[in-house]
């Protein structure tokens, strides 16, 4: 679905902009944001929480407390913008 596509890249447009390193990628009908610096992932298709409102699924960072979290996409590159200034800061 070209939306899923449109979510995804404006994400990652956002983050490239800000210095956050990721990948992206197509994931069953839809597509999925990879971080080198961490294990979560974001990602947006038919079976992911908050599809039909175009929302992303974020995985594995520390607020989905072991689950998944459902988010706008501006709350997605916030989130991860913000927790990519703590962990470059570990280094």
């Amino acid at each position: 679905m070209n939306d899923y596509y449109c979510i995804i890249s404006y994400i990652k447009s956002i983050l490239d902009r800000a210095g956050v390193p990721c990948t992206m990628r197509p994931i069953y009908e839809g597509y999925q944001l990879l971080f080198p610096w961490c294990v979560g992932d974001i990602a947006l298709h038919r079976g992911t929480y908050g599809a039909k409102e175009l929302h992303v699924e974020s995985y594995e960072f520390p607020w989905d407390d072991g689950d998944v979290s459902e988010l706008t996409p501006i709350e997605a590159a916030v989130k991860i913008m913000t927790y990519y200034k703590t962990v470059k800061r570990g280094f």
